[in-house]
């Protein structure tokens, strides 16, 4: 099923930004050893079996953001963005392991969270705060968000062709999709 949600992901993104597929790379043949993980998350599997993702220079801006002002984290960078995110986290009592998934040039962080109970979770980490915050309770939950965002256009090309969103709209179907997250309820 996530296979299925990250192809998806991809094909609906590649419909809007035709070249964004071919910038993500192709995924390496020893892309276990270079995540140096003793333990490797099935979500971590499916992306980077298929893909290598976006290093923080990439050439074309326009191609950056895998959600709007996110990149998803190139698999050469995954080390060190692992450090950074490590640098901001405070400790957290339920947590077994963080990951980094998605990040920004302001070195806040889309995680994956495994809690000790051995669910996973996908949360923000704002690198001025240092708390995790749920916004998908499951990875599939994530994608299958996501993938709504680009089917009711809540993600569209700005007229420069950068990838944004209409705020509403996207909060509107993060509640409808993930009804018990606190991150989709507003004040």
């Amino acid at each position: 099923m996530l296979r299925d949600l990250f192809n998806e992901f991809i094909e609906l993104s590649n419909e809007l930004r035709p070249d964004y597929r071919a910038s993500l790379g192709t995924a390496t043949g020893n892309w276990t050893d270079v995540l140096q993980l003793s333990y490797t998350p099935n979500f971590y599997e499916v992306i980077f079996s298929t893909v290598q993702g976006t290093k923080r220079d990439v050439c074309d801006q326009r191609l950056m953001d895998f959600i709007p002002g996110y990149r998803l984290i190139h698999i050469d960078e995954f080390v060190s963005e692992k450090q950074n995110l490590d640098n901001i986290l405070n400790v957290q009592t339920d947590v077994a392991f963080v990951l980094p998934i998605l990040a920004n040039y302001s070195s806040d962080f889309i995680c994956y969270v495994e809690m000790l109970n051995g669910e996973g979770c996908i949360c923000t980490l704002l690198h001025d705060e240092g708390e995790l915050e749920v916004v998908y309770n499951t990875p599939e939950k994530f994608l299958e968000t996501i993938n709504e965002f680009y089917k009711q256009q809540a993600y569209f090309l700005d007229d420069e062709g950068y990838l944004t969103y209409d705020l509403e709209l996207e909060g509107n179907i993060g509640a409808k999709n993930n009804p018990n997250v606190n991150y989709w309820v507003s004040p």
